[in-house]
Formats: structure tokens, sequence, C-alpha cells
């Protein structure tokens, strides 16, 4: 992973936590040199954290609630073509304004060192606010210079926001959207957001203070994570367990439906990989990874579409006669020996298993024909 800093700085507030007094506001005047080996090991190492194990993002877009504040206005003005380093700074003093008037709301904030930062990753623009704690790996000088990262991991950054430059000028492009109840939800997602713990809690006030709102459509993430196991399980050596993988998920997406709990990922990635029995330990984390990745996009948590669910495991089948039938995808096979048995030569299907009700209810009718 190859990146390119462009902009950098660092600022900081201080906050009593319980309270609502502030203590300090630190705002540079000048930004970072980015050419100090310290600031693009700190950025790269930063950016790196993303999206790897032991930290899971959540995904979103500029909100639409009344309160986005100055920052959404004010970065749409940074990503015209002519980017300068006044914009580019005064945008960041305007994310330690944002940053400070929420967390006088929130109680237990006490603020940071605020990070912000324009970079290419692999040769795609980012923008990324992350407050970091200085210490273990992260040495900074009085004047917030990086001086010295020795490593960069989770303890180290509590909060980020990273939003891809790209994708948000393609998602400010797109019309309105119009769906049907049964149609998944089209991807308008640019930001990624890091938290802690499980369900990625991130702070409020820093998700509200850039004006953000954290969430993929609840029928995208529903196909999305249906389409990943598929994706995932189809290496030569895990192609063997994708049916049964695949059929673990959509039983635990179905319990967490009829519970109307919310499908979590961890819990997503340890049921489809319990297939593997011993092999599990070595692809869990991978599919973690692989489902909270920019291009799947799964969050920590969301909930469940019941029709995106229904269509991905149930096939209704009609006939011109007018009888019809819904059954699980995976009870489906071209052989005799299949609880739904395809008869392709015959364009016929055979259902098994029949519940003692059915059976009753069938014979009763054949009954009442013949008296």
């Amino acid at each position: 992973m190859t990146t390119v800093v462009k902009h950098a700085v660092i600022h900081s507030f201080t906050k009593k936590a319980h309270s609502n007094d502030l203590v300090d506001v630190t705002k540079k005047q000048k930004v970072l040199d980015i050419d100090k080996p310290a600031v693009v090991a700190l950025i790269n190492g930063v950016n790196g954290l993303l999206g790897k194990p032991g930290n899971i993002l959540s995904y979103g877009q500029f909100g639409d609630n009344m309160r986005q504040g100055k920052f959404p206005t004010a970065f749409a003005d940074f990503v015209s073509p002519e980017i300068k380093n006044s914009v580019f700074l005064n945008l960041s003093h305007l994310v330690v304004d944002e940053l400070v008037e929420q967390a006088l709301k929130e109680l237990l904030a006490t603020g940071g060192r605020i990070l912000v930062t324009a970079y290419e990753s692999d040769s795609r623009p980012f923008f990324l606010v992350a407050m970091i704690k200085e210490r273990g790996g992260i040495v900074l000088d009085d004047d917030y210079v990086p001086i010295e990262i020795v490593e960069v991991d989770l303890s180290k950054v509590y909060q980020a926001a990273r939003i891809s430059i790209t994708r948000y000028k393609e998602v400010i492009k797109l019309p309105d959207e119009v769906l049907g109840p049964d149609d998944v939800a089209e991807d308008r997602t640019y930001l990624a957001f890091l938290g802690q713990g499980t369900h990625n809690q991130a702070s409020g006030y820093f998700v509200e203070a850039l004006g953000c709102t954290k969430g993929i459509a609840s029928s995208r993430a529903t196909n999305n994570v249906l389409k990943a196991v598929t994706e995932f399980f189809s290496t030569p050596e895990l192609k063997p367990y994708r049916s049964k993988a695949k059929f673990a998920v959509e039983a635990y997406l179905q319990r967490q439906l009829d519970t109307s709990s919310d499908a979590v990922l961890v819990d997503i990635a340890h049921g489809a990989t319990s297939v593997l029995q011993d092999k599990q330990a070595d692809h869990v984390e991978s599919f973690k990874e692989y489902l909270n990745s920019d291009k799947v996009k799964i969050p920590a948590v969301f909930a469940v579409h019941a029709a995106t669910l229904k269509k991905s495991t149930k096939i209704k089948a009609e006939s011109k006669n007018g009888w019809t039938a819904q059954f699980d995808r995976r009870l489906l096979g071209n052989t005799q020996g299949a609880d739904v048995y395809f008869d392709e030569g015959n364009k016929s299907l055979t259902f098994k298993g029949l519940d003692d009700n059915a059976i009753e209810e069938i014979q009763k009718e054949l009954t009442s024909r013949n008296s």
C-alpha cells in the first residue's frame, strides 16, 4: 500500500470529563512538513489501521438531518479543482471548531490530538480526521510535529473518519433514487468511521461534528453479505465448504430477523467460517477484513432486510395450472434423493418430507372428491 501525503496538520483541544469546561484549544497556523519520514509514517500507519483485523469500520455519508454544520459545505469547496495549503488549513480549523462545539454537549468527551490530512493511498485520494493518543509508538514535539513513529496501533487511534474523495464526487452527481420495496438500495456511501468495540461505537459528537450519518441501506448490507460468502468461499481450498457457509449465514440472518435483532459482522464471520472446523482460525480474520473492506462495506452492525433475505434464500415456483410453491434454495437438487427434486427432462418438481398437516389436508381433499 503506497501512501502519498498531500497536506497534514495536528491540532488539539482538551475538555474536562463530566463537565462542559473547555481547558484548551490549539489550532496550528501552518501545516506539517510532509517530507518528514515521521509525518508520512504516522499517516501511513493510521490509514493502514482502517478496516484491518482488530477494528471494524462503519460506512456512511454526510447527513440530512438539519445538523450537518459547516463541514460538508467547506469540504465541497476543498475538493474543487484547485487545492491549496491555505484552503486545507482553514478546513482543518473548521474541523476543530465543529469538534469542540459538539464535544461540549458530550459529558464524557475529553478531546485529544486531532490529525487532519489529505493523502493518496494506492493512487486514490482521501481526507482523514483522526483523534490520536500521544503515547507508546506515537511521539510529537511541543509543536505537535511527529518526531518518532515506532508503530501505530488501535489503542493510539480511538476515533477516525475517512472520506473517499473519488467516491464522494461520484455520489454527489447521482440523481435521487426511486426504489420499490424489494429493490436493493444503491450504495451511496463515501465515509468510513473507525470506533471502538465490536459494534464500532464511534463517539456521537465526533460523527455529528463532521455532519455525517452512519449507515448503509439494510437491503444493500444484507445483499452484500450473501454475495460476499459466495465470493470468499470460491477459492479451490474453500469451495467445498461454500454451500454450508452460505446456509450458516442465511440461518443466522433469519434468526436475527425473527428476533428483531441486528446482524453483527463478527458473528457473521464466525458463523460462516465455523464450517471449516479446525481450519477456522486460518480464515476468520481474513473473512472479517473482507466483509468490512471498501469493496463489500459490511458495517459493524446492521438490520436484516427481510425481502432481500427471502429473495436470496427462497424460490417461488408457479405453474400455468394455478399452483404455487415456495422452498429453500438449499433443498433443491437434480437427483431423486433431493428434498425438492427437479426432473429436467419432464420439467417437474417432486417434494419430499411433507409435514403431517399438509398430508392430512391433501388426504381430506382427495377423500372428499371420491365420496
